[in-house]
């Protein structure tokens, strides 16, 4: 007589192994900016694809002190540095890189010029962790309060207008920000002018500051003179070899640079003048 006995195991496990573990779903964490708790979303499915959904992976973390893991199933980071995140199901583990990168601080310049009609700036911008040292692979997000002042290009600042505006940056959960100044450049030119000699130079409505400096031809201290002319809260200067001033011009106006003169027999005043409209 024939006997069909093993059949019933085989019926059995084929219901059995059909709920097994085979394999573990997770959200890899990857780069971990800030020290709150980043959702795992683990599930755990059969080799059907069913969701297993009385079953819990174990997690662990390697090195322990890098992070721990949440009663909700997430993962928080305790300090920068790089390990494993691991799940266990059953037979099933899986394993993960993480990377802790705790940005505390964002170091950037304290104030930018730029300067139109000048090729746009790169500017440095670095997340430090608590110890103070650089994280080089965690990216600063770079933007501007007002691109109608500067707008940022490539991790570079281009100015568009004369004016001030904020450079924005972020990093995980930390922001900061440093002011931008934007000025077009005028004029720069270099400056010869013999004793008793003057320019000057017209200027539309807008707010200047020129910088001038001199070396006299016969090495004494001879210098140039300042003046403005057809503005308001304006800085004249006295004869010196640098000179630094300002002037808002309400309409129209002029300035003007003069080599006092010594009754035809004073030296040359020989250097350079930078003019820029500022806001």
């Amino acid at each position: 007589m024939k006997r069909f006995l093993p059949a019933v195991p085989l019926m059995l496990c084929a219901g059995a192994c059909d709920r097994a573990p085979a394999r573990i779903e997770f959200q890899p964490p990857g780069y971990v900016l800030s020290s709150s708790e980043v959702a795992l979303q683990p599930r755990v499915l059969t080799q059907g694809g069913d969701v297993l959904e009385d079953a819990r992976p174990r997690f662990a973390v390697a090195p322990p002190d890098l992070a721990v893991v949440t009663a909700s199933a997430g993962v928080r980071c305790l300090r920068s540095g790089d390990g494993t995140l691991s799940a266990t199901a059953g037979p099933v583990r899986r394993e993960e890189p993480l990377r802790c990168r705790l940005v505390e601080t964002l170091r950037m310049p304290s104030a930018s010029r730029l300067i139109i009609p000048n090729a746009p700036v790169a500017v440095a911008v670095s997340a430090l962790d608590a110890s103070g040292a650089v994280l080089h692979d965690v990216p600063v997000t770079l933007g501007s309060s007002n691109p109608s002042i500067f707008r940022v290009e490539a991790g570079a600042l281009a100015p568009v207008s004369v004016g001030t505006a904020n450079l924005v940056a972020s990093a995980g959960e930390r922001t900061a920000s440093t002011p931008v100044t934007v000025v077009r450049k005028v004029r720069s030119e270099p400056l010869l002018l013999n004793d008793g000699r003057r320019v000057s130079w017209s200027l539309n409505q807008g707010h200047y500051e020129i910088e001038a400096q001199v070396r006299s031809t016969d090495g004494s201290r001879h210098g140039i003179t300042l003046a403005w002319v057809g503005g308001t809260h304006c800085q004249d200067a006295a004869e010196a070899q640098l000179l630094r001033s300002e002037c808002t011009i309400e309409n129209t106006g002029s300035v003007i640079i003069e080599n006092p003169t010594t009754f035809g027999l004073g030296p040359a005043a020989d250097g350079v003048v930078a003019m820029y409209e500022v806001p």
